[in-house]
């Protein structure tokens, strides 16, 4: 996790224009995972569309 806060801008552009997914950890855990905007959206889409 510090070391996201360190380089969190260049984690952004990873995932934004590279596509990239980036797993944050915490004490070895996953904390969190950043992914590119469009594959966030894919994925709510596809959520949704399984309550229906």
């Amino acid at each position: 996790m510090q070391e996201a806060r360190e380089q969190f801008a260049q984690l952004l552009n990873a995932t934004q224009w590279q596509g990239k997914h980036v797993a944050i950890t915490r004490h070895g855990r996953r904390a969190a995972v950043l992914v590119p905007p469009d594959w966030y959206d894919q994925a709510i889409e596809a959520i949704a569309g399984q309550d229906g």
